[in-house]
């Protein structure tokens, strides 16, 4: 993990002038003074250096996200002057390639990642990503949440893997045939709504989306209580650790049995958006689901206008994808105005309304976003309180042991 002499002096330096220090930067192609930018001459120092580079490359790995990026392209392209060269790449195939190109020492062929917010364990390893304390020295990050400027998912960054995008679980609904009575405030609410109304809740499987795979781990948080829910909170555990623990414990008893009555009175739907189209059909109505997906769904009227969405007591995963630069890039200044840029208020504001997209920054809210679009969104009574911290491997391991010890018996 990246615990270097960097984050002992970034603690010691206000936000306004802590600078990036290039002794402990592992950037190859800086074309710029890295150690003197801070966000009080940022855009002096970058904004040259930029256009001097004149283009930038960058990878997004979540195809409904490509709208949002193209609308962030067309914003940079037109105050900068600057052309981005924009690729759609498949997540797992995109982060070999650039450990790949890391391993012979070769330039990066992206110089911007949209990645998977659990990718950093992996890719940081591999000296993949570049040490640059982006929460530190970008303007637009000035309202940043500390809970998440120097962390991703419990594990230490620096910075130099922030999150630009947040993502919540949770349970939606079809408010014209379940009531206000009947929505689910609890686990044991969902449980029992389920078992009055047979096989009209759909729990997407674990192994094929998030919201399956979150609605498990969340289920384990509620259900598990001292020295069983400290391990399965306990981010220093390897994937493996984590699959053993999950595999033997009797701690995941009460998971397991939850679940051998959920499933027997729910169906168990093959991905995120199984889940949303069995509700659009009505053969559903309720389903956990990606809150972010929903609005998605909505905007291409591939859900009913009248789904709403909850969560549960005590509390449901919120995830999160970051962006970053990679150690090998060639165009670093270009790299740094766009993070910038997507991290702007207007910006994170534009994609809040428009893809439900959770913003990191603390002056960023629902309360800020048109009153119709608020509707299908989680309400503020429920988000942010109820949005707990996910540990994916942890509930990868559940996936896998839920998989063993109940779907597959």
């Amino acid at each position: 993990m990246f615990r270097t002499i960097l984050a002992a002096t970034i603690v010691t330096l206000t936000a306004s002038t802590a600078p990036c220090l290039a002794a402990e930067s592992n950037m190859k192609n800086l074309t710029f003074d890295l150690s003197s930018v801070t966000r009080d001459n940022f855009y002096e120092v970058v904004v040259p250096a930029a256009k001097a580079e004149g283009s930038v490359t960058m990878y997004n790995f979540a195809g409904s996200f490509g709208d949002t990026w193209q609308e962030l392209i067309r914003r940079f392209e037109a105050k900068y002057g600057i052309k981005v060269s924009y690729s759609d790449v498949k997540g797992d195939q995109a982060n070999q390639q650039l450990i790949a190109v890391q391993s012979a020492g070769q330039d990066s062929p992206v110089d911007v990642y949209f990645a998977g917010g659990g990718g950093y364990p992996l890719l940081s390893s591999k000296g993949v990503v570049g040490k640059i304390a982006l929460t530190k020295i970008l303007p637009n990050m000035d309202h940043y949440d500390p809970v998440l400027s120097d962390t991703v998912f419990g594990k230490p960054h620096g910075g130099s893997f922030p999150l630009v995008h947040l993502n919540q679980t949770a349970i939606g609904y079809d408010s014209a045939t379940v009531t206000p009575a009947e929505v689910p405030k609890s686990f044991q609410d969902l449980l029992a709504w389920a078992e009055k109304n047979p096989k009209r809740l759909g729990v997407t499987s674990p192994a094929k989306g998030g919201s399956g795979s979150g609605f498990l781990y969340s289920l384990a948080l509620d259900l598990l209580t001292g020295d069983c829910k400290a391990k399965l909170t306990d981010t220093n555990q390897t994937l493996d650790e984590a699959e053993t623990w999950a595999m033997d414990s009797e701690c995941l008893d009460p998971v397991w049995d939850y679940y051998r009555r959920l499933l027997a009175v729910a169906e168990l739907t093959n991905g995120n958006a199984d889940t949303l189209n069995l509700i659009n059909n009505r053969q559903l109505a309720m389903g956990t689901v990606w809150e972010d997906q929903v609005m998605t769904f909505l905007g291409t009227k591939q859900v009913p206008d009248t789904i709403r969405l909850t969560l549960l007591e005590k509390g449901q995963v919120g995830s999160g994808d970051a962006m970053f630069v990679p150690a090998n890039a060639t165009h670093v200044a270009s790299a740094l105005l766009l993070i910038d840029m997507a991290m702007s208020k207007d910006f994170q504001l534009w994609k809040l309304e428009n893809k439900a997209s959770r913003s990191p920054r603390t002056d960023v809210s629902t309360d800020q976003v048109p009153a119709e679009t608020q509707v299908h969104m989680l309400p503020s009574s429920v988000y942010p309180r109820l949005s707990v911290t996910a540990f994916w491997d942890m509930a990868t391991a559940l996936s896998e042991a839920l998989d063993e010890k109940v779907i597959n018996q």
